[in-house]
């Protein structure tokens, strides 16, 4: 539901559908976002005017944040002296510490599945219409026929119907490649996740499609590099590695003159392994100079990449892929690596995140992939106060969605590694003296 409040009245965890006044420079990328960070939350509540929040993907407006909250003379809610910050004392901790996979109330919490066997034969179906397709417009371009964008949209929107129905489906079954197709299966999967991420993100419709598109035809390049390079079960030579590494600027040479393809398809082609670290190729770009949809394309890609078989490596899971990446500080836009991870149901078992209703929560184990996360709450930012215990599936459709990712460090000046195992452990999370 959307609903319209004063900009001062905006509160950390809401998720902001339209700023109702002249636009701010904040330090998202997003026309719509989530309220994530205390110098974002600063930003919107000192712009002049009306905000509309989405209360379906974000906090609301509740009377008890209101009450938790200090009030200046305008009547607006103010945020408690301190708050957020760390917690540089050790709190009081609850006498009832709940069990194992038990909500406070003591009942028992199962994770549903994501998908059933439905959801996965008509992702296979358009798994397989697709990688098809895709393998006739590569050839064909190789040829020196044109990509006709009609033909590129019809497989792009197969795709984004599908995914409609059952997104982890989808991502499951385009993990499973077979060696002929798989720099096709490849692209179908670069094209789902980039659709999806575009949406997570809160991108218009449109430009889902356009990011669709070029997830489409990011390694179209590839059709330029000998089969025996690319099917390589050893490790590649330098002079190999070089010689794959041609395959963006290969692949815009494809498409340069093709006008009637959207910009970004091209950009994303050229530029999908570019690293905000400057680390990537073929130019090394950096930070700003790579656009949002190459930073998006660099974030689905790699997944992908790293969640599947290739003949070089098995794959791995993805839990242990979105760590990695999550890690490797400088090389990914962080919010989009969460945003993927929010997307896909999957995060690194002890990843600490912040819910909708503004408590912190760590990720639990999962030892099945077709199951909704759990996370174990454990602490109120409103109240700076440790909580019982109390486990809750993290889901779009629930309250206690995660909106952001939180670095301990911000909260905790203890050893959040020890603390985290404890919580993981179902201890209390501060050691008694």
């Amino acid at each position: 539901m959307l609903r319209l409040i004063q900009s001062c009245k905006v509160e950390m965890g809401m998720y902001v559908h339209d700023l109702k006044t002249k636009w701010i420079a904040h330090p998202f990328w997003r026309s719509r976002f989530v309220v994530d960070r205390a110098d974002i939350l600063e930003r919107v509540r000192n712009t002049d005017g009306m905000v509309m929040i989405d209360t379906d993907r974000g906090r609301d407006v509740t009377a008890k944040i209101m009450r938790a909250s200090q009030r200046g003379a305008d009547g607006c809610a103010r945020a408690p002296q301190g708050a957020p910050g760390r917690l540089d004392h050790k709190p009081r901790i609850p006498q009832h510490w709940p069990q194992l996979n038990q909500r406070v109330d003591g009942t028992r919490v199962i994770a549903p599945v994501t998908f059933g066997r439905a959801d996965r034969e008509r992702a296979l179906a358009v798994a397989q219409r697709s990688t098809s397709a895709v393998k006739a417009l590569f050839e064909g371009c190789l040829q020196g026929r044109a990509i006709a964008t009609p033909s590129v949209l019809t497989v792009v929107d197969d795709i984004a119907r599908t995914l409609e129905h059952n997104v982890s489906a989808f991502v499951s079954v385009i993990r499973l490649k077979a060696k002929d197709d798989e720099t096709y299966m490849h692209s179908v999967a670069v094209c789902a996740l980039m659709i999806c991420l575009a949406r997570e993100a809160g991108l218009p419709a449109d430009t889902a499609r356009e990011l669709g598109m070029a997830g489409l035809l990011h390694d179209i390049g590839k059709m330029s590099i000998d089969d025996a390079i690319l099917k390589k079960e050893g490790a590649l030579t330098t002079a190999e590695q070089k010689e794959i590494r041609r395959h963006p600027q290969l692949g815009f040479e494809l498409l340069r003159d093709m006008d009637d393809l959207p910009s970004v398809v091209r950009d994303v082609c050229l530029h999908h392994h570019e690293r905000l670290d400057g680390s990537g190729y073929p130019f090394g770009l950096g930070g700003q100079d790579i656009t949002l949809a190459a930073r998006i394309a660099a974030v689905c890609d790699v997944y992908d990449a790293m969640t599947s078989d290739r003949p070089y490596r098995a794959r791995m899971t993805p839990a242990s892929v979105l760590a990695q990446m999550d890690e490797a500080t400088g090389e990914f836009d962080s919010e989009l690596v969460f945003c993927l991870m929010r997307m896909i149901g999957v995060m690194p078992p002890g990843k600490l995140v912040r819910l909708r209703s503004n408590r912190l929560a760590v990720v639990l184990p999962s030892r099945f992939e077709n199951r909704c996360l759990l996370a174990r709450v454990f602490y109120s930012t409103i109240d700076a106060s440790l909580l019982p215990y109390q486990d809750v599936v993290l889901h779009e459709k629930n309250a206690e969605r995660a909106i952001a990712a939180e670095d301990p460090t911000r909260w905790f000046t203890n050893d959040w590694g020890a603390m985290s195992a404890r919580i993981l452990a179902g201890e209390p999370a501060f050691l008694s003296n």
